[in-house]
């Protein structure tokens, strides 16, 4: 019995760290923080992109820490950055002092963040954010990606911005590539602008139009069918000419013998023939008085 004991002691021991090191494994390939500063709200909309490394096994339960006070948006999951979906997606919060801890069960190496950081100051025409970024785990590529509000001026960081220029939207960007930050330490940095309205950026966004073409899928494109409408026009067009010929031919062979018919009565009723005995009108044909049955008198005899 001891000896049994014994065994499913060491395979525990075993067992359980090796779990513990495979939480250890998990790795961030590349954090990627946008900041969009008084866009559709009056605070800061944060988004991260995270990329978890190569090596990683999934599912996996990551871990990822937001400040205590913003109002989580959205967490979408998927196998790349570009195919993350929000359904489905299995996690929870918990507060852990000055911060929101996310646990989120990922099935693909792309999660993306969002949410309004209410961190923002505004005093007067100046403008003030500090973020704040812990993991747990070590990042390989941190980079930070900052969008300047529409009529904001002297846009500062603490980290050297480089000029990304004007996207399609119109908006003035910036970015700064950061670089490695290591597990377990507090990444900050602050952003610092001028603005003399409470203007949100979305309200002067321009919206474009839809441009639709030969190539756009799911649309029916005329010229593929032009052909057979056109030949299927013709083929009505020459069995209705078909038709109205027969029928009008058939009109036209009833009419000589409805005038013939209508001739000869008419002549009959032109004639005057008469019953020498009862005055009868009679017929130019008839030799006996419909009306008496004496013999009629023709005027030929």
């Amino acid at each position: 019995m001891r000896k049994w004991f014994l065994i499913l002691v060491m395979a525990a021991l075993l067992v359980f760290p090796s779990f513990a090191l495979a939480q250890d494994e998990i790795k961030i390939q590349s954090v990627n923080v946008s900041l969009w500063p008084e866009y559709d709200k009056t605070e800061m909309l944060v988004i991260n992109y995270i990329v978890l490394s190569k090596t990683t096994a999934f599912p996996v339960l990551l871990d990822v820490r937001i400040p205590a006070d913003a109002a989580l948006h959205t967490v979408a999951v998927g196998q790349s950055s570009d195919q993350v979906s929000d359904q489905g997606v299995d996690y929870t919060t918990q507060k852990d002092g000055d911060w929101l801890a996310i646990s989120i069960n990922v099935t693909g190496p792309a999660v993306q963040i969002e949410y309004y950081d209410p961190g923002l100051k505004k005093e007067g025409d100046q403008r003030s954010y500090l973020y704040r970024w812990l993991s747990d785990y070590d990042v390989a590529g941190f980079d930070v990606v900052f969008q300047a509000p529409f009529e904001s001026a002297a846009f500062k960081s603490s980290l050297p911005l480089q000029d990304d220029g004007i996207h399609a939207d119109q908006m003035q960007y910036y970015f700064s590539t950061v670089g490695a930050v290591p597990a377990d330490k507090i990444f900050t940095f602050d952003l610092n602008y001028e603005k003399s309205t409470d203007t949100l950026s979305v309200s002067r966004l321009e919206v474009q139009p839809v441009v639709v073409d030969e190539g756009t899928l799911g649309r029916v494109s005329l010229n593929n069918y032009l052909p057979y409408i056109i030949g299927g026009l013709g083929v009505s067009l020459i069995v209705g000419g078909v038709i109205y010929y027969r029928q009008s031919g058939r009109s036209d062979s009833k009419k000589p013998r409805r005038r013939q018919a209508a001739r000869a009565e008419r002549n009959e009723n032109e004639s005057d023939v008469y019953c020498a005995q009862c005055g009868a009108r009679a017929r130019s044909a008839d030799r006996f008085c419909r009306t008496c049955g004496s013999r009629i008198r023709q005027s030929e005899e």
